[in-house]
């Protein structure tokens, strides 16, 4: 009886804590772009700090417990390749990392070194000597369900430098209709 009632405990315990917390996998690194193989370039590393997030449902003012949220890394590079026939373009690559709320619908995404990176196969000297044309940072998005949120970079900045004192509301950049969730940046 002892050892069911402690099998019992030690099961419910670790499922009490794991939903008491906000889950997030592991990093997934953009490292190939269509049949171009790993990328040969890279921008230069950004430290992403720490990005907390709370959750609400804009009809009803309630949380959002044990909600998927994913965030996206958007970097833009500049591609040219002999293969495609192209002398040039610019398009955006992501590194992602899905997490999700935890029972309060706060949601933490930690900290991260982002390196844009380039793939490329044309004639590299335009890209080094022109540095314009190497990879850079371009912004965050948020997604949860459908609903997409960008986080600027004065928005990570003022999260850097510990300047978020009360919630930051972001901006739904999808639809307006219906109810899409509120997502607010929180110290």
């Amino acid at each position: 009886m002892r050892i069911l009632l402690l099998i019992t405990f030690i099961f419910w315990g670790n499922y009490s804590t794991l939903s008491l917390f906000a889950q997030c996998e592991e990093m997934r690194k953009s490292v190939q772009y269509e049949d171009f193989g790993e990328p040969i370039l890279e921008g230069k590393q950004i430290l992403i700090p720490e990005i907390r997030f709370k959750i609400t449902s804009s009809d009803t003012g309630e949380i959002i417990p044990l909600q998927e949220v994913r965030l996206f890394y958007i970097w833009r590079h500049f591609l040219v390749s002999s293969k495609y026939n192209t002398d040039g373009k610019w398009t955006e690559t992501a590194d992602l990392i899905l997490c999700t709320t935890s029972n309060d619908g706060i949601v933490s995404f930690p900290e991260y070194n982002f390196v844009p990176r380039a793939w490329y196969d044309g004639p590299k000297i335009q890209t080094l000597f022109f540095g314009k044309n190497l990879p850079a940072f371009h912004e965050i998005e948020l997604s949860v369900g459908d609903w997409h949120y960008s986080i600027t970079k004065d928005q990570i900045k003022k999260i850097r430098n510990k300047n978020v004192k009360e919630p930051i509301e972001l901006k739904n950049n999808v639809r307006k209709e219906f109810f899409p969730p509120i997502v607010e940046i929180i110290p």
